[in-house]
């Protein structure tokens, strides 16, 4: 299975004036947020290098369940097991990780980097794609091949407008949000998974 790694971060947060709130508050608040949220949806836009061509994904989440396809890659997690499917590899990696594995694309593991790994500090306001927004920057405290994070809140919604990802050599990462929702009922079959299914259009499917 080919090393696939997203930098997904989605945001909510909670009703604090941005003029109150420091850096720590805004990452904590949005992380609380999306833990106590029953169910999202998520479509966005994912460049892979600054140069690429945008590509759009969706995700759908209910508590720590959740389901999210962008490019040639589908990735589900049905509170036990991670499912990870690779068209171009035809291929299906079945796993049992970590409650803190970097395995897993949900908002809140991505979010759970800050905590660790990386200082935030507020940065500059402004407008983005018509939007009032509030800059959070995100510096490494550890060696990395990333130079920093940047990530721009929408200031009337609290949602995430955009999250960047500036590489040291050059390179730059972006995920654009274009719609997010609340509370919706999603169907419990989008979290299971049939491997007959995949095994009968050619599939590798291997449990490790």
């Amino acid at each position: 299975m080919k090393n696939f790694k997203l930098s997904l971060v989605f945001m909510v947060l909670i009703s604090i004036s941005v003029s109150a709130q420091t850096a720590q508050q805004w990452m904590d608040n949005v992380s609380e947020t999306y833990k106590k949220a029953p169910s999202y949806y998520l479509k966005f836009e994912l460049k892979l290098t600054k140069d690429s061509k945008p590509e759009t994904g969706e995700l759908f989440a209910v508590k720590e369940k959740y389901s999210v396809q962008v490019m040639d890659v589908y990735q589900m997690y049905d509170g036990k097991k991670l499912f990870t499917v690779s068209k171009e590899d035809q291929e299906v990696t079945i796993s049992r990780p970590a409650p803190d594995s970097d395995d897993f694309l949900t908002p809140t593991k991505v979010l759970a980097m800050y905590k660790t790994n990386f200082k935030p500090t507020l940065d500059k306001s402004g407008t983005l794609y018509g939007n009032n927004v509030q800059y959070v920057k995100l510096s490494p405290t550890t060696k990395s091949e990333v130079s920093y994070v940047m990530i721009a809140i929408n200031k009337k919604n609290n949602t995430l407008v955009e999250y960047k990802e500036y590489f040291a050599d050059g390179d730059v990462r972006i995920l654009s949000v274009k719609e997010y929702l609340e509370n919706l009922i999603i169907p419990s079959a989008l979290f299971k998974f049939d491997k007959s299914k995949y095994e009968k259009d050619g599939y590798i499917v291997t449990t490790i």
